[in-house]
């Protein structure tokens, strides 16, 4: 009994190690993503959406590329995306066309918030327009979160849940009918990452009945995403540090491309659950990946 018993606590472990590194490998990899998987309890991070003069590829790269040569020593890049499609636009923030975002880790509040009164600052008061969004990110939710994806997936097959895949293309009735129009404007993003699409979402609850809502359809996402392989990089809590905005949550998620991408937010899957997303505000961002070009 006991050796079975061992012999069960050893697959567990091994499961788990798998589902770990398993994520791990594609944020570092698909997603260039640098998050240090342990960091210290007052870590404060940055997100940046940036709207340049001219709507181009390259003054997207080098709005970025000047905000990093302008950054504080402090500051760790972690991401740094080109918008590929604004899929939601906040009411709090406008109907502003993004072209780039990035996110920073400062080791306090207080060094993110010396840094934006500083070169960082003074670079972001070069563009037009500009959204800092401040964040905590607790490192314990962050690191058993692949964890429960697969405690999901295993659940999942345990009561015979049929599958997500492959994604079955929606004909007619769309609940989201700005899906094809924004599945093609992200495929231009396949120039630069064909392996990654990196979803950028800070968003409010809505009231209670909408907040029921919002579960339902962000369990049948989690479910398809512990199947896929894919899900959330960043979760934590949103925090004010410039303008009048108020968030509460954000939500940084990977997914494998951006014709993978393309093809969920058309598929019957997709259009079946998309009624049910309600939210009090919401702005998602869709990138793909270019830390490696900075």
């Amino acid at each position: 009994m006991k050796i079975t018993l061992l012999i069960l606590a050893v697959l567990v472990i091994a499961a788990a190690c798998w589902q770990h590194l398993r994520y791990l490998g594609e944020r570092r990899d698909a997603a260039q993503d640098t998050q240090p998987m342990v960091y210290g309890g007052e870590a404060f991070h940055l997100i940046l959406f940036l709207r340049t003069e001219a709507d181009t590829d390259d003054a997207a790269l080098a709005a970025l590329r000047n905000v990093k040569m302008a950054s504080e020593p402090d500051l760790q890049w972690i991401y740094a995306g080109r918008v590929a499609a604004n899929g939601g636009h906040s009411t709090q923030l406008g109907q502003i066309n993004w072209t780039a975002t990035a996110l920073l880790q400062a080791s306090t509040r207080a060094k993110a918030e010396q840094a934006l009164a500083g070169k960082l600052g003074q670079a972001l008061a070069e563009y037009p327009q500009v959204h800092v969004q401040g964040f905590v990110r607790p490192v314990l939710i962050n690191l058993v979160f692949p964890q429960v994806l697969g405690l999901r997936r295993l659940w999942a097959l345990v009561r015979g849940e049929p599958s997500s895949f492959p994604f079955t293309p929606r004909e007619a009735d769309w609940t989201m009918p700005e899906a094809p129009t924004i599945a093609a404007q992200i495929l231009r993003g396949e120039s630069l990452n064909r392996q990654a699409a990196v979803v950028v979402n800070i968003s409010s609850p809505g009231n209670a009945e909408q907040q029921a809502n919002d579960e339902a359809y962000a369990g049948r996402m989690l479910n398809s995403m512990a199947e896929g392989g894919y899900g959330p990089i960043h979760i934590g809590q949103a925090v004010r540090v410039m303008g009048e905005a108020e968030f509460e949550t954000v939500a940084i998620v990977y997914y494998p491309g951006v014709r993978f991408f393309g093809d969920m937010i058309q598929s019957d899957f997709f259009q079946s659950i998309i009624g049910g997303k309600q939210l009090g505000d919401n702005q998602s961002t869709i990138t793909v990946p270019v830390l490696n070009l900075l």
